[in-house]
């Protein structure tokens, strides 16, 4: 029996146990605050493994003091990081897989057919919130491994395991292993791309603020007041025409033709007033904006502000009470690896050899990837189990993908670190 036989078979003999991991994980709601459960069945799923554990709490302070850094306002104590390391002979490059239990808010469980935190397994699919996003990633790291254990098959290079929290925030868990030390000659973050595509870059982003302001007055004298509201709604059709602005001059071929938004700009939330017989004395709209990789976050917050405030200055209200634009909690840097990079190349052809079908290269969204590139000088992709509705109601992440995805890290793993 050839090596890629034995890793099927080894895949396929843990293919059930992985299945119940999967569906414990999902069973085990895991908002920002409360990864600790979920983590919990990790680490002792790797000490089942008898990998090297390290299991911490990300340091707040040291963490408050990087670059990188995103103010998510919670603490990270009782939130522990979880890495796993398979140790190799020596003389391979090491290789890192990553994947977050976190995950966001459910919505109205009404809704769900399936709930959010049942692992209902139907048709092929394991439903519930994180189920895609990426509890099915991070199990898929973890049985690539087991099948090469279960297979008899000793590396060269190190296998290091990161499951991490406070992903969906911002990222500060990747960035307390980076801090940790924890570096490769290569890291592949288990994110839902499906096992026929792979990203190999990230947009930048920021969240941003514009208060508005107006003249606060009871209703009877709405029209000697500036609603602050209708000021907004002008405001917000502003930046409307800079985002078709921004999607029309802004490019990288990775992102050309695949995305209907390549470069996301938009205002997704609005407050205003106190008493609904009293004119708001300001109203605050909040949104983000993103940037492509070769583009600076800052200098594109920089440019979107002097914007702003130009068009301010041709309104006769604003010009006298200006707007004010605020920067505040997520943001990220672009970042992108080269296509032909030998991860890529490595990767894409083990992929295509499992599959069967070319694999998609091309740019993916905000995520942790910027970390391993820009910080640990450790070149990363995403690549991991698709599913669909993530973020929405009845999430679910089709099994029959997981158990691929892991034959393919499993595969990946003995090309790139090479069998002692």
């Amino acid at each position: 029996m050839d090596l890629e036989e034995r890793i099927a078979q080894a895949v396929a003999s843990h293919s059930q146990e992985a299945l119940e991991l999967l569906q414990a994980l999902v069973r085990l709601p895991s908002l920002a605050g409360d990864e600790k459960g979920c983590q919990d069945l990790v680490a002792a799923k790797m000490q089942h493994m008898q990998l090297d554990i390290d299991v911490w709490d990300p340091p707040d302070a040291e963490l408050a003091t990087h670059p990188a850094y995103v103010p998510v306002g919670m603490s990270y104590t009782g939130r522990p990081n979880v890495v796993g390391t398979l140790r190799g002979a020596g003389g391979g490059r090491s290789l890192i897989f990553n994947g977050h239990v976190d995950v966001v808010p459910t919505g109205p469980e009404e809704l769900w057919t399936h709930g959010p935190w049942s692992g209902d397994f139907v048709d092929g699919k394991v439903y519930g919130r994180g189920a895609a996003d990426m509890k099915g990633g991070v199990v898929a790291m973890l049985l690539a491994v087991q099948a090469l254990q279960s297979a008899g098959i000793r590396l060269q290079g190190d296998i290091i395991l990161e499951s991490v929290v406070d992903e969906e925030l911002g990222g500060n868990g990747t960035l307390a292993c980076v801090l940790r030390g924890y570096k490769g000659d290569g890291c592949i973050f288990t994110e839902p791309s499906g096992v026929s595509r792979m990203g190999i870059g990230n947009r930048g982003a920021q969240y941003f603020r514009v208060i508005v302001p107006g003249q606060e007055g009871g209703t009877e004298f709405k029209h000697q007041l500036v609603n602050p509201i209708a000021k907004a709604m002008e405001v917000f059709q502003a930046v409307e025409a800079y985002s078709i602005m921004r999607e029309a001059s802004v490019y990288h071929p990775l992102y050309e033709g695949v995305y209907d938004t390549k470069v996301p700009l938009g205002i997704c939330k609005i407050a205003a007033g106190e008493w609904p017989s009293t004119v708001a004395g300001q109203c605050v709209m909040e949104g983000t904006i993103e940037c492509l990789p070769g583009e600076d976050i800052h200098q594109v917050k920089a440019d979107f502000r002097a914007y702003l405030e130009e068009w301010g200055r041709k309104d006769p209200w604003l010009r006298d009470h200006p707007l004010t634009v605020e920067w505040f909690g997520l943001w990220f840097d672009a970042s992108i690896i080269e296509p032909d990079h030998p991860l890529v190349t490595t990767l894409a052809e083990t992929a295509t050899g499992v599959t069967g079908e070319a694999t998609l290269v091309g740019g993916a969204g905000g995520c942790d990837l910027r970390l391993q590139n820009l910080y640990a000088h450790t070149p990363a992709v995403l690549y991991g189990p698709a599913g669909s509705m993530i973020h929405g109601t009845d999430e679910y992440v089709e099994w029959r993908q997981v158990t691929t995805c892991a034959e393919i890290l499993a595969r990946m793993a003995v090309r790139w670190c090479g069998q002692a």
